[in-house]
This record gives structure tokens, C-alpha cells and sequence, in this order.
């Protein structure tokens, strides 16, 4: 008998420790769970974004511009080389071998400046339309910021990395309206 009041005793004292140990876990996993924030997140469509941008618009179409009037000084001066051409070609016989070859190697030099004057142009309009882009992307980052702090956002995704998106966290029409405020137009700067 007195062995079976020490086991129920030792059994009593291991359950009760085992159960008071439960309950410290739960407690601390239940303080645990409180203390989690739930992750609040926005998703934006950043091409819409720049297609529907006061700035971006205007950004492209000043690109446009530049690059038209580009290409037309360009096929200007080609159209020159090309008549100069002509002429000698048809001076070919009339003049000596030299000065036709003098004439020819001018003209090639001609052609090299031009392709080199064309590919250094595409990259400063390029270098001019990415400062241009970067600026606009760095006012949406702006304007994203403050949303996402009124709406208590953790995390704001483009929709491209997204496979479904409820129009609850789409932030797009908002984002495009407040840029439109914040940054109506911006310049293209090109280096000269």
C-alpha cells in the first residue's frame, strides 16, 4: 500500500509538472502570436504606372522629338556624302588616280565621323531618357512611401511578381494620381 501511495505520488508530481510546463509553453506561444504582425502588403503596376505618368509622357515625347531631329540632321548629312560620292565617281576619269584616292579616303573618314557622331548622340539621348526615368522612379518611390505609411503597408510588390492580386492591395490608381500631383513634368538633359 505504501508503494502504491509513493508511485501515485510520484505520478502526481510528473503530470503536474508536465502540465505545468504545457501551460508555460502555451502561455509563451499564445505571447508569441500576440506579438506577430501580420505582414500588410500593396502591389503596384509599374508599366501602367509610367504609361498613365503626366512626366513619363512627356519624358517620351521630348525623346521622340529629339531623336526626329536627329535623324533628320543625320540623313541630311548622309544625303551630302552621298552626293559627294556621286561627284567623284564621276570625276573617276577626269581626275588622277591620286586625288581620286585623296577624295575617296576623305569622304570614308567623312562616313566613320558620321557613324561615330551617330552612335555617341544614341547614347547621350539614352543616358538623357534613363536620368529622366530614374528621377520619375524616384518620386513614385516617394509617393509609394507615403501610401504605404497611411495604409500601414509592411511591403509594396510590383504586380508582375505576383500571380494574384485582390483590387483591395492594388495601389496603381492611387500611385498614378499622386504622381501626377507630385511630378508633372521633368526635362530631358542632354550633355552636350
Amino acid at each position: 500500500m505504501n508503494k502504491f501511495l509513493l508511485l501515485s505520488f510520484i505520478f502526481f508530481i510528473i503530470t503536474n509538472q508536465l502540465s505545468s510546463q504545457e501551460i508555460d509553453e502555451k502561455k509563451s506561444l499564445t505571447q508569441k502570436k500576440e506579438n506577430i504582425e501580420f505582414t500588410r502588403i500593396g502591389v503596384i503596376d509599374m508599366q501602367k504606372i509610367l504609361n498613365e505618368s503626366i512626366a513619363y509622357q512627356g519624358v517620351v515625347e521630348q525623346f521622340e522629338d529629339i531623336r526626329r531631329v536627329h535623324r533628320n540632321k543625320m540623313t541630311k548629312q548622309e544625303d551630302q556624302i552621298r552626293d559627294e560620292e556621286s561627284k567623284l565617281f564621276k570625276q573617276k576619269n577626269i581626275i588622277s588616280k591620286e586625288a581620286y584616292a585623296k577624295k575617296g579616303q576623305e569622304i570614308l573618314k567623312k562616313i566613320n565621323n558620321l557613324k561615330q557622331q551617330k552612335n555617341t548622340d544614341v547614347k547621350k539621348f539614352e543616358i538623357a531618357f534613363e536620368k529622366a526615368t530614374n528621377r520619375i522612379q524616384k518620386a513614385l518611390v516617394d509617393v509609394l512611401s507615403v501610401i504605404a505609411n497611411e495604409r500601414g503597408l509592411n511591403l509594396v510588390l510590383a504586380k508582375n511578381q505576383v500571380l494574384l492580386v485582390g483590387k483591395d492591395i492594388d495601389l496603381t490608381d492611387n500611385a498614378i494620381k499622386q504622381l501626377n500631383k507630385v511630378l508633372s513634368s521633368v526635362k530631358l538633359e542632354l550633355k552636350k
